[in-house]
């Protein structure tokens, strides 16, 4: 229907322009304003990072280098960037002063050879039973050695890899739904402000271009989260510290809808620090429930719209590709499908939801256009926060 109307449209253009030409003698062929169709008009004519990056958006899938020729084609047609997840620190230096940098220098490798920016993570993740902290690291507990041991990561990291586009400092400093700090292993060792003291360590030794982040999930679920999150980003650069965006993972973890207000609101909170925003793990598990992927494909699509409604936010990373390859199998259990394409690469709704959501654009910004800061749409309805019980 879409292409009818435009090519109805493209034909009375001409009519017009035709008379028009006929009736004022003189008058140039050139005075008739050409009139261009939107080659990604139609659904999967385009890629998503190619749509994205039209409104200064960042696109990209959990995915890198791979032998599955058929799956590596998919991600590259849709991605603007990837992800370095081998920088984590077991990964890289499981043992003090050994590194094993052949699975990061592939993603690096792969990242360049195909012209995509490389988000890093993450320089520290220290979840108390859910991290990336090797045991060695966890034996220290002198303050004085302990902050040697990540001024050395963080000179290892950039010398190696310099083209990082950004950098999560810290990822998931905060409680699962509430808004206190959890009491990890830096925590207890450098005290409170440990944050910010990860944040002067990496400014001190990062290249000019890369972006420094946090990352957190699950605000969409906790206002005392949200406001905790939005502080503590406050608190990094009311010290004086750089620190450039916050991620909002939007793993949609819980039955039914997050609060879309929230989300929007601490979206819209963050920008007014003069920071930017990053949709940084994006997926939406679904249980055995009627339409399910209808229901998936409304989120997918909220998410992207919430987006693009605020200036502020610039990025979004879908966490994997296909439903076959999925973190949430091992987490939740298999059967949430959670991701924009099938196990047998078929697109589902949601895939179509993000591309029309990219089509239309942000309110008031033409596809190119790149902002910052603030909110240009009226607010999306919100949503009563759920109990945390996979049902939909």
């Amino acid at each position: 229907m879409r292409r009818l109307l435009a090519g109805c449209a493209l034909a009375a253009t001409l009519i017009v322009a035709l008379l028009d030409l006929a009736v004022v003698p003189g008058r140039a062929a050139a005075d008739a304003a050409p009139v261009t169709a939107d080659p990604c008009a139609v659904v999967d004519s385009c890629g998503l990072g190619e749509l994205a990056a039209r409104l200064g958006v960042r696109f990209g899938f959990l995915y890198g280098p791979s032998s599955d020729a058929a799956r590596q084609e998919l991600s590259l047609r849709h991605s603007t960037m990837a992800l370095n997840h081998a920088l984590s620190w077991n990964v890289i230096e499981p043992s003090r002063g050994t590194y094993v940098f052949a699975p990061a220098d592939a993603h690096a490798a792969y990242a360049d050879a195909h012209g995509l920016d490389q988000h890093g993570m993450h320089f520290v993740w220290d979840q108390v039973g859910l991290d990336d902290l090797p045991t060695w690291v966890e034996t220290i507990t002198d303050a004085d050695e302990l902050r040697a041991v990540l001024r050395q990561r963080a000179r290892v990291l950039f010398d190696r890899y310099p083209g990082l586009a950004e950098l999560d400092v810290i990822n998931e400093p905060l409680g699962t739904l509430d808004g206190a700090l959890v009491r990890n292993h830096f925590f207890e060792v450098l005290g409170p402000d440990y944050v910010l003291e990860l944040f002067a360590i990496v400014e001190a030794e990062a290249p000019p271009g890369v972006r420094l982040t946090i990352n957190e999930n699950l605000v969409e679920y906790s206002p005392e989260k949200a406001d905790a999150l939005v502080a503590l980003a406050a608190s990094v650069r009311d010290a004086g510290l750089r620190i450039d965006g916050v991620g909002l993972q939007t793993h949609l973890l819980f039955g039914g809808d997050p609060d879309w207000a929230l989300y929007r609101s601490t979206m819209e909170r963050i920008g007014a620090l003069g920071l930017s925003v990053q949709v940084s793990e994006l997926d939406v598990p679904v249980g055995q429930v009627p339409d399910r992927f209808g229901l998936q494909a409304d989120r997918y699509r909220r998410v992207v719209e919430t987006c693009l409604a605020v200036a502020a936010c610039d990025e979004v990373f879908v966490w994997g590709l296909d439903d076959s390859e999925t973190w949430l199998d091992g987490f939740l259990g298999p059967g949430l499908d959670p991701l924009l394409f099938d196990a047998a690469l078929a697109p589902k709704p949601a895939y179509a939801a993000v591309y029309e959501a990219l089509l239309v654009g942000r309110p008031g910004v033409d596809p190119g256009a790149t902002t910052t800061t603030g909110s240009t749409s009226p607010a999306l309805p919100g949503a009563a926060v759920v109990a945390p019980t996979f049902t939909g």
